[in-house]
Parts: structure tokens; C-alpha cells; sequence
């Protein structure tokens, strides 16, 4: 019997569905041609369907966002955010320099899931995370507010994705749960005891015993959904897969491989944030790890 809630797409919120109208073929391959005449529900079509459907609030609270420069406002407040107190842990300013060109990047970049145990220097480390995750050099002004930007687009720069860390093989940093804090650099440990990390992900293919670190994806509700309404999940994805990206590609050119995983236990991995999976979910997962 299949563990649902194992594979990442159970949790207690999750309901689950049968279809009625196609009892005697249910497979995908059935259900599909059922979908495309309308017999059977499907939220992935729905949403699809009405991608480019907005209610009246929606435009209302987009106008508003824009004529008021409210995420300038809020772009430049969200450093006030982050907990900087004798728990913090400060990465190294100075970035390593990247020398491998960038098409090289692109034709070497792959996915691995088995590591060789070798520790990342500190160094190493902060480069990646400032690269893929952190605060670029780029400001703009809008009005009185003075924004900044990342290394990845966002819609509206709202940043809606936070970025939690388990540590395994990191020089200098004790192995466990952090959360990335953009603005100063830095990471803050979280207080979590007894962390199984073979319980992250599905199956026994992904090395979490020689891994270096891994990565889970945050992403709030509240921190679009109030400007885009029904477009926030489509906004959110797009930038969620330039993020991963920008990792795969900067852990490349530090001849470290990742590998983006979408079989993680996400009930899990959220109890274990104390996270409540209704605005909060993590809703993506990448491994990082020396080949």
C-alpha cells in the first residue's frame, strides 16, 4: 500500500477525490479525455482555464499596490523582519569569486542525488546563498523609498519565498535547521531537536547522509495574495523556479551539484518549521552536495 502522505502531496488539509462519472478506467490516461469534455472536475484545468481571470478586487488591490508604491514601502521595511541578537550567525561578507565562465555553467549543470562526503568551506557556502537567495547591489528609488532588488525577479517585489536550511556538511556551522535572512547575510538556528533528515524526502535515492545542505521553499499566502489575488500562485511559481535555478547554476559554478526535488514530505517538513500548512507551506525542496 502506498504511504500518500510520504510522497509530499498529503496533509491534513489535503481532501481527497474520486471520479464518479469514469469508476471502470480511473488512470490518468481516462480521465484526461473525461477532463477535456467537462465530466470530470479537475483544480489544475480550472486554474488553467481561468489564468487570465481576475475579479474586480483583484485590479482594485493591484492599482492600489502600484499607485501608492506600497511594495517600495514594504521592500524597504522588511529588513526589520529578521532577528539579529547572540544566536545569529553572520556568513562571510566577501563572496569567493566564481571563475567559471558561464556557458560552461549551463552545459554542465545536472541533478545528482549521491554525494561524496566532503565538507563545503563557509566561504563556499555564503556565496551560494548570497547568489541565489540574498540582496544584490541594484537599488532603486521610487518616490521617497529607496528599494532593493535580489538576484531573482518577483512579481511586483513582493519576495513571497523565505528560505529554510538543514545544515549536514558545512565547515564552521553546527549541522541543523536555519532560517536564511537575506537582508543581513546571516542565519538563524532554530531551536529544533531530534531532526530526522531521511524523513525530508521519498524513497532512499536522495543522500542526505553526504549532503551538504538542503533548501525548503516557503511561500506565504499573505505576502501576495493581497495584491494579485487569484495570480499569486502563478506569480509564485514563476519566481520560485528562477530561484532554483539561480541555485542549480551558482552550485554548479563552485563545482557543486543540486538536485530539485518535488517528493518531499511536506506535512513533515512543515510541522518541524511550525509552520500552520494553510498560509505557510513549503512547497519546494532542493539538495545541494559535492558529486
Amino acid at each position: 500500500m502506498i504511504d500518500f502522505e510520504q510522497k509530499g502531496f498529503l496533509n491534513i488539509h489535503t481532501l481527497l477525490t474520486k471520479d464518479d462519472t469514469n469508476l471502470s478506467n480511473n488512470d490518468n490516461k481516462h480521465l484526461y479525455s473525461q477532463m477535456m469534455l467537462g465530466n470530470t472536475p479537475s483544480p489544475m484545468f480550472s486554474y488553467l482555464l481561468n489564468l487570465n481571470k481576475q475579479n474586480l478586487n483583484d485590479f482594485k488591490s493591484i492599482m492600489f499596490y502600484n499607485e501608492s508604491n506600497l511594495a517600495s514601502l514594504i521592500n524597504e521595511s522588511k529588513e526589520a523582519e529578521e532577528v539579529l541578537d547572540n544566536h545569529t550567525i553572520y556568513l562571510p561578507e566577501k563572496q569567493k569569486k566564481i571563475k567559471t565562465a558561464f556557458s560552461k555553467v549551463l552545459e554542465q549543470r545536472h541533478c545528482t542525488r549521491q554525494f561524496v562526503y566532503e565538507r563545503m568551506n563557509l566561504k563556499e557556502f555564503s556565496t551560494i546563498l548570497n547568489f541565489a537567495f540574498g540582496i544584490g547591489n541594484r537599488k532603486l528609488t521610487y518616490d521617497n523609498y529607496v528599494a532593493t532588488t535580489r538576484y531573482h525577479s518577483s512579481g511586483g517585489g513582493l519576495y513571497p519565498i523565505d528560505i529554510y536550511l538543514y545544515i549536514k556538511n558545512v565547515s564552521d556551522v553546527s549541522e541543523g535547521m536555519y532560517r536564511y535572512q537575506p537582508y543581513s547575510h546571516t542565519l538563524y538556528p532554530l531551536d529544533i531537536e531530534n531532526i530526522n533528515s531521511s524523513s525530508f524526502f521519498v524513497g532512499e535515492s536522495i543522500d542526505t547522509d553526504n549532503m551538504n545542505f538542503c533548501v525548503f521553499f516557503e511561500y506565504s499566502l499573505n505576502k501576495n495574495f493581497v495584491k494579485y489575488g487569484e495570480l499569486s500562485l502563478l506569480n509564485t511559481l514563476v519566481e520560485l523556479g528562477g530561484i532554483s535555478h539561480n541555485f542549480d547554476l551558482v552550485c554548479q559554478s563552485l563545482h557543486f551539484t543540486s538536485c530539485p526535488i518535488a517528493g518531499f514530505n511536506k506535512s513533515t517538513i512543515e510541522k518541524l518549521l511550525y509552520l500552520d500548512g494553510i498560509n505557510d507551506h513549503i512547497v519546494f525542496t532542493n539538495i545541494c552536495g559535492k558529486e
